[in-house]
């Protein structure tokens, strides 16, 4: 709509314009011709400029398309003389003194140059309509100013014109509205199919449909979107998986010794005479049951209360070679038991951040893992040193080792490597769960090289600090 109407308003300025001069110079032309035959003093001479006009008004007219002309010739004093349309109508001039109601016609009889002026003229009577007036003064020898001339014609020719414009513009605009919004639809339901398809795939997510997926197509954001999102939903099918998994390990693990202790004690109850030997061996297998699921329970409430604390409550400057030093020592009475040597080579001053309960549970768990799974006369290694900007804990054994395909695992909760004997040695599964998600949150990382049958080595990682800290 602005295009159009600047459009418009220009091309209506221009021919406006173009027809002002090309007017401006028919007015001169008729005062320059009819100059010398009407200032004569001759009557018959001077009647001749009505024909003069007549015929300079039918050459514009021919000049102009067929658009009439009108033209007045004004005495010295502003009253008409000539008229080409020479009629005594209610628009008719012949004879009418203008200067009174023109105050124009002063500036032009002065000599003045006047612009030719386009005029609204008619009533509520009469039709309405633009017409353009045109001045020039008639002078003649001396320059003498002896009358003027007006053309007055219609500017219909320009309005048409415009109007016809108007119409072209109208209708192209239109077409092109029409299809611009035709192929928008197109291009917004190209540019949109892939949101609608992610759309629909989240919908069925919502639903309880995990294992959607998008088909990743065309380049950019787009594709970036539908990566992303197959990424997040592989993750979210896994953490389900994962959960189930988690739901399904845990009942078994507590179902385990709840079976146990209803068989020893539905034993106990059917039990027939004076047997106090065996009652006491059931009640005590009977509190070795309540034990292991002590600690089921209390390892699961540890690792749910890590799991809402996404950083440490409170973070100081650890001694880490003394905190490994003394979590060692006490485990010694453990590998003494079972005959394995337990050393330690430990850099001393050794210092990281973050909460030392912690990460002696960290460290505890790691070294009691490489004690029991260490077959008797075997041996356990814990070197603490500093390695690139960081302090490493490394801890190794001679034990029965981890196969390639179960490492990935270790750290999953309730995960066993051997199941059987896992349980035997008084294992809950979570331990190395509850290590790994300790030294998250102190910033670290934890990793494993093991090899069947050759033993295992943990390696924790953990970032420096020092006293000032």
């Amino acid at each position: 709509m602005v295009t159009n109407l600047s459009v418009l308003k220009i091309y209506e300025n221009r021919q406006l314009y173009e027809k002002q001069e090309r007017f401006r110079a028919y007015a001169v032309q008729v005062a320059q011709v009819i100059a010398k035959d009407y200032a004569s003093l001759d009557a018959d001479i001077k009647g001749n400029v009505i024909f003069t006009i007549e015929e300079i008004g039918n050459d514009i007219m021919y000049r102009e398309g067929g658009q009439p002309t009108r033209i007045l010739v004004l005495d010295k004093n502003g009253i008409v003389d000539f008229d080409s349309y020479n009629d005594l109508s209610e628009h008719g001039f012949l004879r009418r003194n203008l200067r009174n109601e023109y105050p124009i016609i002063d500036d032009l009889l002065q000599g003045k140059n006047i612009d030719p002026t386009p005029l609204f003229i008619g009533n509520g009577l009469t039709k309405q309509k633009w017409v353009l007036y045109s001045y020039a003064p008639i002078a003649y020898e001396n320059q003498e100013i002896i009358g003027a001339v007006i053309l007055s014609t219609s500017l219909s020719d320009v309005g048409e014109i415009l109007e016809a414009m108007r119409s072209m513009l109208f209708r192209s605009s239109l077409i092109i509205i029409i299809v611009v919004i035709i192929v928008s639809f197109g291009i917004s339901a190209y540019i949109t199919r892939p949101i609608k398809s992610l759309t629909d795939v989240i919908r069925k997510m919502s639903q309880g449909h995990l294992g959607q997926r998008v088909k990743v197509r065309g380049g950019g954001e787009f594709r970036e979107l539908g990566q992303a999102f197959n990424i997040m939903s592989e993750k979210l099918e896994n953490l389900d998986r994962a959960r189930n998994e988690f739901v399904s390990n845990a009942s078994h693990e507590l179902k385990t010794p709840l079976s146990a202790i209803k068989v020893l004690a539905e034993s106990l109850i059917h039990m027939g005479g004076d047997v106090p030997d065996i009652y006491i061996e059931f009640l005590n297998d009977i509190n070795k049951e309540i034990d292991r699921l002590n600690a089921i329970i209390t390892d699961l409430l540890s690792l749910a209360k890590m799991d809402d604390q996404a950083v440490l409550d409170q973070k100081q400057p650890v001694n880490l070679s003394e905190l490994v030093d003394k979590t060692v020592n006490s485990l010694r009475v453990l590998a003494k038991m079972k005959e394995i040597t337990l050393e330690t080579i430990i850099e001393p001053g050794i210092i990281t951040i973050g909460e030392a309960s912690k990460l002696q549970q960290a460290i505890s768990n790691i070294v009691d893992n490489a004690i029991k799974y260490t077959p008797e006369g075997g041996r356990v290694m814990v070197d603490v040193y500093v390695g690139d900007d960081e302090a490493v804990v490394k801890v190794s054994d001679t034990g029965i080792g981890i196969p390639a395909e179960d490492i990935p695992h270790i750290f999953d909760r309730f995960f066993r490597v051997d199941k059987a004997r896992s349980r035997d040695t008084g294992g809950t599964g979570l331990g190395l769960s509850i290590t790994h998600k300790i030294i998250l949150m102190h910033d670290g990382n934890i990793r494993v090289d093991s090899k069947e049958g050759r033993g295992t080595t943990f390696f924790v990682h953990l970032p420096l600090g020092n006293i000032e800290d």
